[in-house]
């Protein structure tokens, strides 16, 4: 999924708009970077997340088998 954002947005605003993309609830998302989750709060400067970077994202599913 490609994505284009801004340096100001946090780790939540991001995954706003992957919802928008993909709807893709944000509850649901972990967003990876160079290994490490991305903390909701912090933005895609402070995590050092520049042009062409690599996020991962991994679902987080609820529920299951009984």
């Amino acid at each position: 999924i490609e994505l284009d954002i801004e340096p100001s947005w946090t780790t939540q605003r991001i995954k706003e708009q992957l919802e928008e993309k993909e709807g893709i609830p944000p509850a649901q998302q972990r967003l990876i970077f160079l290994g490490k989750a991305m903390p909701d709060e912090k933005t895609a400067t402070e995590l050092k997340v520049e042009g062409g970077s690599t996020l991962h994202l991994v679902l987080t599913l609820r529920g299951g088998r009984s």
